[in-house]
């Protein structure tokens, strides 16, 4: 938790401390691809294997925020923002496998009903290097999770998650026009297990396409 606040301190205090006519602010907006790394589960229990494969496929959320631009120079840029990410994933399907001394058994059922809600604050810092306007960027992103909901066809239950604080690396790229408008698509890769559960991590993984205005 230190680290978290000391790197978002030194980010938005680099910003800050720059002379006014190298700062940009601007918003963002745009649609989340959000998903969750399968998993797999093997239990043994008197010569019984049994293997659990969980499958999940994209959610579709959103985002939006603000940030601000500090440039270097006219080619190098660093970006510190706040938004908030509906993130998560769709539960794909559940695939058991069971093997004992009297043989296989296996099955395969499809899931297209069950939905894990990460609704998130998050705050990522942008590194980036302009190619007449197009921007290819990597960064890191501090994340800390508001809630999680689980959604059936029928009902929505909150959870109570393990963990909140996230952490992840991302890549992605914009490009800008003149007036100020940008597009943007990014690829944040979590590397925070917000589950205590190994064995089901619980580790974001989201696409974002957006649009936003500097001023």
């Amino acid at each position: 938790m230190r680290r978290i606040i000391t790197t978002i301190a030194v980010a938005i205090a680099t910003i800050c401390t720059a002379n006014a006519q190298e700062i940009k602010l601007g918003a963002r907006a745009g649609v989340n691809f959000a998903t969750l790394p399968s998993d797999e589960v093997i239990t043994t229990v008197l010569g019984t294997t049994t293997t659990v494969k969980t499958e999940y496929g994209f959610r579709t959320g959103f985002h939006f925020g603000a940030f601000a631009e500090y440039g270097f120079n006219d080619k190098l840029f660093l970006e510190a923002g706040i938004s908030y990410s509906s993130q998560g994933a769709k539960l794909k399907s559940i695939e058991t496998t069971t093997k004992s001394p009297l043989g296989t058994i296996s099955g395969k059922v499809n899931v297209d009903d069950t939905t894990t809600i990460l609704n998130q604050l998050n705050v990522p810092i942008w590194l980036k290097y302009d190619f007449a306007g197009f921007r290819p960027k990597v960064g890191l992103n501090f994340g800390y999770l508001a809630n999680m909901k689980a959604k059936t066809s029928d009902k929505t239950e909150s959870v109570d998650p393990d963990k909140r604080f996230d952490f992840g690396i991302g890549i992605g790229a914009e490009y800008n026009l003149d007036m100020g408008l940008f597009f943007d698509a990014n690829f944040t890769y979590g590397l925070t297990n917000l589950s205590n559960n190994n064995d089901s991590p619980l580790k974001n993984r989201v696409i974002q396409i957006g649009v936003g205005y500097k001023f």
